[in-house]
């Protein structure tokens, strides 16, 4: 009886390698992905250049690296099962981010050369109270794994030694491509994908050590230039940065550098005496391709990907993280409490007045446009200097105190002041957007449009651009087409009336409630003159004979009736502002009944009866 084995060809390899990891690209991000399994801090991307063919690339990093055996049996065995069976690394439990065993087809993908240099915890002296290290060397020439040679039969050499110092961690360095692929527009996407990975600030998992995040530091001069720390190009790339600090005199200085803003500054008339030296820098983050600054950084799709994962506002304390704050859903700083509650405004009369004065802004009701705490993404920093702050036995969160209550304020009185100029800035550009879109449609229709007949001339000229068209169309379609085409256009018309006429009510309860309040100022005035006036006259009718005291007690009874019926008068007053407040309030409902889909129906009409 004949028994029979399979071979393996080197052409394999060379499969692998093009069809799972088709650019450049996505080879050099497997690499980082392996990094990030091993449980390295950070890894260090060098683009070595070369003028003749593409660049040296050296990967290095701070993980566990891989001892002998671990070579052997994980790097240089194809289509290993290690990563399917151990789905977390060892250390701090990271779920896997690399694909199932191609790094090594990665590497070929890069280059023709690869030196492995990797260095790991010397097992056999574990326990003897010394510490040693494991460091392996394998040098790889993919040249010679040709078409119709064996895999098995192909010497890689290398060496083995042991230290007595060094730290762990693998290092690759890539050298002997025969072309360079590299592009700019390549290298941002790259940072893209590695935006997902360095947007681990750092997380407890059960059973594991406390990862503490991880970082990617890119050397690339001729592909845009060096980043040092791409976790913090990714805070900045949102829509702005907040950064906040509590000087020496207890108050807080804060800057928001942010798309449409530029840079700006306020300092908070409050002041926070346990928070000295306190800090913040967080990036604002909304879910809008308009709102991204740095688009080779974060897309659209990488920024839905990491929000729901890492957004939130973390709290480091002495240089460690302090759970719960910014993990999961915790709203510490009771963001999405107040967006359910739909609170419209804030009490600080100090940010109440600075939103007065920006063109557009609602003071009463710039608060709605705060975005979510997923959309919030950075840390506050403690240092030695802050006083009032203690850890729960349990170390979950801070024993309430004056300085935990000032230090939710402190944040919350920088997002808040961020939301503010958001708020200019969403109704600076929607005008700014509406002026470029009128001039268009001035220039295609070849006349001026008067204000507020935009709606009206838009759709006056599609219907005259389809019955021109149309006249190509047999009657029986064309006849069909021009009922959808009137019920669309009729629905904008109707649409937008009804908005003209919603904004008008809005406008006249406006101006009615502030005439109001000045009336009410004065009959309260009135009011307040006539009760003086009653005990004046109360106290002279003691003094006077019975005859002239019936006569100032006719008057002081004229007086009383006259201040009842002012009474009456500001108690109507005070009536139609209470029905001002919920107009503003249903009217709040109804856009949002326009704005959210019906399965949120229910829960708005329900808030109807939290209403006073």
């Amino acid at each position: 009886m004949e028994e029979f084995t399979f071979t393996v060809d080197s052409a394999l390899l060379n499969e692998l390698g093009e069809k799972l990891v088709e650019t450049v690209h996505l080879a050099l991000l497997e690499l980082v992905k392996n990094a990030y399994d091993a449980d390295a801090k950070d890894v260090t991307i060098c683009f070595k250049p070369n003028p003749d063919a593409g660049p040296e690339i050296h990967v290095i990093d701070t993980g566990s690296g891989m001892t002998l055996e671990q070579v052997r049996s994980y790097w240089m065995r194809i289509a290993t099962t290690n990563k399917v069976a151990n789905d977390r690394s060892p250390l701090y439990g990271r779920p896997r981010a690399g694909s199932k065993g191609i790094g090594r087809f990665a590497c070929r993908r890069l280059g023709s050369k690869l030196e492995l240099i990797t260095v790991a915890l010397y097992n056999a002296d574990r326990g003897k109270g010394t510490q040693k290290y494991e460091k392996t060397k394998v040098t790889f020439d993919w040249k010679e794994f040709t078409p119709g040679a064996e895999v098995t039969t192909i010497k890689c050499p290398g060496e083995v030694e042991i230290i007595n110092e060094g730290h762990t961690g693998t290092t690759l360095i890539i050298s002997g491509a025969e072309q360079d692929e590299w592009s700019r527009r390549g290298y941002a996407y790259l940072k893209r994908q590695l935006a997902l990975l360095v947007a681990n600030r750092g997380i407890r998992r059960h059973g594991y050590k406390e990862d503490p995040g991880f970082n990617i530091i890119l050397e690339a001069p001729e592909l845009g230039g060096d980043i040092k720390d791409l976790r913090e190009q990714l805070i900045s790339a949102g829509w702005g940065t907040l950064t906040a600090r509590i000087e020496s005199d207890h108050h807080a200085v804060c800057q928001l550098e942010a798309l449409g803003i530029g840079k700006k500054i306020i300092t908070s008339k409050q002041t926070f005496p346990h928070l000295k030296g306190v800090s913040l820098n967080i990036g604002i983050m909304p879910i809008s391709k308009g709102q991204i600054r740095k688009t080779d950084v974060v897309s659209l799709g990488t920024m839905k990907e990491i929000l729901p994962n890492w957004g939130g506002v973390q709290v480091r304390y002495r240089g460690f993280r302090v759970y719960p704050y910014g993990e999961g859903d915790d709203d510490w700083l009771n963001i999405d409490r107040d967006r359910g509650r739909r609170k419209a405004a804030v009490e600080s009369e100090q940010l109440s007045a600075f939103a007065a004065k920006l063109r557009g802004v609602d003071p009463q009701r710039f608060l709605l446009s705060m975005l979510s705490m997923k959309n919030y993404i950075g840390n506050v920093e403690i240092g030695t200097n802050a006083q009032g702050f203690e850890l729960k036995p349990n170390r979950e969160g801070f024993i309430q105190s004056d300085a935990v209550e000032e230090l939710k304020s402190f944040v919350r009185f920088a997002i808040d002041w961020s939301t503010i100029y958001r708020d200019y800035y969403i109704r600076k550009k929607a005008k700014e957007d509406s002026e470029v879109a009128q001039e268009y449609l001035e220039e295609v229709i070849g006349k001026e449009i008067e204000p507020g007949k935009v709606v009206e001339a838009a759709t006056s000229y599609l219907e005259k651009q389809f019955k021109d068209v149309s006249n190509l169309l047999p009657a029986a379609q064309r006849r069909e087409l021009q009922k959808k085409v009137d019920r669309a256009t009729d629905a904008i018309v109707k649409h937008d009336k009804s908005n003209k006429e919603e904004l008008q009510h809005l406008r006249l309860i406006a101006s009615t409630s502030t005439l109001l309040l000045v009336f009410s100022h004065e009959v309260k005035s009135l009011l307040g003159t006539l009760e003086d006036e009653n005990v004046s006259l109360m106290h002279l009718a003691k003094k006077l004979s019975t005859n002239d005291a019936k006569i100032v007690e006719g008057i002081r009874v004229e007086l009383l009736e006259t201040k009842e019926k002012h009474d009456s008068v500001s108690g109507l007053n005070q009536l139609i502002l209470k029905y001002k407040v919920v107009c503003e309030k249903v009217t709040a409902l109804q856009t949002l009944v326009i704005i959210n889909d019906e399965g949120q129906l229910k829960i708005i009409f329900q808030n109807v009866q939290n209403f006073d």
